[in-house]
């Protein structure tokens, strides 16, 4: 009877540690941050920042504000 209890509390602590890292990973993963010209589009609005200003007038993405993004065509 005691060794049944034992490794069902086994399991238990296993799984709540288990469903705690996935949370981790999955919020983590969930919640990336957006960039400056992603939260302006957003808003309808065009990024006000000195650096993508002058990229757009290029017809590029800032690399400083938007690193390793697609330049827009």
């Amino acid at each position: 009877m005691r060794i049944e209890r034992y490794n069902s509390m086994k399991l238990v602590k296993f799984f709540s540690v288990a469903a705690c890292a996935f949370a981790l990973v999955a919020g983590s993963a969930l919640a990336a941050e957006k960039t400056c010209c992603e939260k302006a589009k957003e808003a309808s609005k065009d990024c006000a920042h000195k650096c993508c200003v002058e990229a757009k007038k290029d017809s590029k993405t800032c690399e400083k504000c938007n690193p390793k993004k697609e330049d827009k065509k």
